[in-house]
Order: C-alpha cells, then structure tokens, then sequence
C-alpha cells in the first residue's frame, strides 16, 4: 500500500512539475509577444500590430464605416527639450492613459511613434461628436505643462477601405490642424489631397522612431 502512495505520489509530483514548466512557458510566451505587439513605455499597441488588427477588423466588417484618427502632442519638443526627456515620457504615459480611458471597448489605439498615436473606430452616425469627445478627454494639464493635441481624421466613407491611403489621408488632415494654427481636429476632405505629410517619415508598417 506504501508503495502505490509513493508511485501515485510521484506521478502526482511530476504531473504538477510539467503543469508548472507548461505554464510558466506561456508566460514566458505571452510576455514575447506583448514585447512584440505593444509599445514599452506607453503598453499601447505598436504600429505594425495595431495596423494588423485593423485589416482584420475592415476584412471581418466590410459593410461597417470606419474613421482612422491620427493626433500628436503640440509643442511636446519644447518640453522635451526644457524639462528633460525623463519628464517627456511622463507625459506620454500620460496621455496614453488618458487615451485607454476615452475609447470604447472595440476601438482600437496605439503609439505610432514619438509623440504620435493613432486611434482606429467604428461607428454607424455622428462620428463627429464620437472624435470630439476623445478630443477633449485627451486636453488638459500634466504637472504644469498644457497637454494640446493636433487630431487629423480619415473616414472609410470619403477615402475608402485601404488601409495605407486612410492613414495618408488623416495624416494630411493633421498637417491641415498644424498649418492652421494646432489644437484642434479636422476631417479629410479632397481639398487636402495635395498637403504634405505631418509625421516624419515613418514605414505604415510601424516601425518607430
């Protein structure tokens, strides 16, 4: 009777041993991939994971209308450059968490690349009171320093549903706020088609800067 405890033990023991070594091989797993597809400093997505996710929701919902939102930070340089980068990061997070607070369950969010995040939504009417209230969720102050966006937004109904020429086109739509003075949101629009574009040059794979 000893015996069979102690063989049943060991199994019992070598049992929990794998269960222990599988699970801590999917930790080890999960945590590559989050490196992979998240940002580290902000957890938001990262570009290239976030535009993967986007195809597959266009692909999944084709009927749907979508709106591809591109915003930065006005005058982030000034305090980067003044406060110190340390400070600049801060801000980011800041901001970032302010951003996960905003958007609703589906919408998908993510840092592009320096102080450039990208929203991507779906929505049946109104869009517009939809982009403004993250508009103004995302202004305020942090720690003394006036947190101001720039916010360019390009709808599948006027662009069209590939993915490159939405994130061109709320890009331009971007270069329009900062030309006419920051602070603000616009749609894209036709009239925009021959404006620069407002984020350095950046692969729409989502390599960052």
């Amino acid at each position: 009777h000893a015996r069979l405890m102690s063989q049943a033990l060991r199994k019992l023991t070598g049992a929990i041993g794998k269960a222990i070594d599988t699970h801590e091989s999917r930790m080890r797993l999960d945590a590559l991939e989050r490196m992979a597809s998240h940002d580290s400093l902000t957890g938001l997505l990262n570009h290239a994971y976030a535009k993967k996710r986007i195809l597959e929701r266009m692909e999944l919902r084709s009927a749907s209308n979508f709106a591809l939102v591109i915003f930065d930070l006005d005058h982030f340089k000034s305090a980067n450059d003044n406060l110190g980068h340390a400070f600049g990061d801060h801000v980011l997070m800041y901001v970032a968490e302010k951003l996960r607070q905003s958007i609703r369950g589906g919408d998908i969010a993510a840092r592009v690349g320096g102080d450039e995040f990208l929203i991507f939504l779906e929505y049946k009417e109104d869009v517009e009171a939809i982009v403004s209230r993250i508009f103004h969720s995302l202004c305020g102050v942090y720690e003394g320093f006036a947190i101001s966006i720039s916010m360019g937004v390009a709808r599948t109904e006027v662009v069209g549903g590939n993915y490159d020429d939405l994130f061109h086109a709320a890009d331009q739509a971007l270069y329009t706020v900062k030309r006419s003075g920051r602070g603000q949101f616009r749609f894209y629009d036709k009239t925009m088609h021959n404006m620069l574009s407002a984020i350095t040059p950046i692969d729409n794979g989502g390599e960052q800067r």
